[in-house]
């Protein structure tokens, strides 16, 4: 194509184009209260029930829904903590102890042990019949009364389809798997002002596998010259870190072959600078290399 800087990518010369569907959020469901239900995600819908006893999302803000009725008056603080991590952990049970010093860890046991009481029993007049909490012979473990669907198992179920998808050579299928992925994910576990330590492991654990459905789309799509979908990718990337070169770098190649030679150098400048600040140090021999070939399609 003329203008457009070559370069090499991963992707075979005889492979074929992905064909990507563009899915739009369809319109909420809308409940007997008027509350707004949340709408299955777009790859599985055929495989999920229309109105799951206990739907949650978490990956974009906290929401619980007890059939079509959305439950108004979640707890706040540790007790809404409680809550995730019981969800989150919903399919194995927690001990006692582990719950209290997850909580507490700066109170004696006694004291951790009623704490960890009062908050079970607020959490229980908050959910009720939504869930249950059970307490067997190795701890708590928080039951639906039927099916359930959530947010953050959704998310892991795309994301592994969309792995084994692409290592069968099913380009299409996995970017579909992990676009469905990625439509599920809007905002971190941990909410604006959480500090809950109880929850950092698991929104660690999400957001490293966030970054791993953003870093196969990105470069599924670069070897299928999907420049401008590549860039949205690897934005995304660079918001969960700022100093990831191997990111900057495919940034940069999509710029040159998009013939914008500024922004690619421009996006040099950014990776020079976040490096810099973060870890006191200048970029590697193969981004400054990526660099000059691009400065020198620039100069000509």
């Amino acid at each position: 194509m003329q203008g457009m800087f070559t370069m090499a990518t991963h992707a075979a010369a005889d492979a074929a184009p992905i064909q990507v569907s563009v899915w739009r959020q369809p319109q909420p469901l809308v409940g007997r209260a008027g509350t707004e239900l949340p709408a299955a995600a777009p790859a599985l819908r055929h495989a999920a029930p229309l109105a799951p006893e206990l739907t949650v999302r978490m990956l974009d803000g906290f929401r619980v829904w007890q059939g079509t009725e959305q439950i108004a008056a979640l707890p706040r603080g540790r007790v809404r903590a409680l809550l995730k991590l019981l969800l989150l952990q919903r399919r194995r049970p927690i001990s006692r102890a582990r719950l209290a010093a997850l909580f507490w860890p700066e109170a004696d046991a006694d004291a951790a042990r009623n704490n960890l009481h009062v908050a079970l029993h607020r959490l229980r007049r908050a959910l009720g019949k939504a869930a249950r909490l059970h307490l067997g012979d190795e701890g708590y473990q928080l039951l639906a009364p039927g099916e359930a669907w959530l947010d953050t198992e959704q998310f892991v179920r795309h994301a592994d389809a969309g792995l084994r998808e692409e290592r069968l050579g099913h380009a299409a299928e996995a970017v579909a798997q992990y676009d469905a992925a990625l439509a599920l994910y809007q905002r971190d576990l941990l909410e604006e002002g959480e500090r809950e330590s109880s929850l950092v492991a698991d929104a660690q654990a999400l957001r490293d596998r966030l970054n791993q459905v953003l870093e196969h789309l990105a470069a599924l799509r670069e070897q299928r010259a999907e420049w401008h979908a590549c860039l949205q990718h690897a934005h995304r990337q660079l918001e969960i870190d700022a100093c990831s070169e191997p990111v900057h770098r495919r940034m940069m190649r999509c710029y040159a072959q998009l013939g914008q030679m500024q922004l690619a150098e421009r996006q040099y400048r950014q990776c020079v600078q976040s490096l810099r600040e973060q870890f006191g140090i200048g970029p590697s021999a193969e981004t400054t290399a990526l660099y000059r070939r691009i400065a020198c399609r620039l100069a000509a």
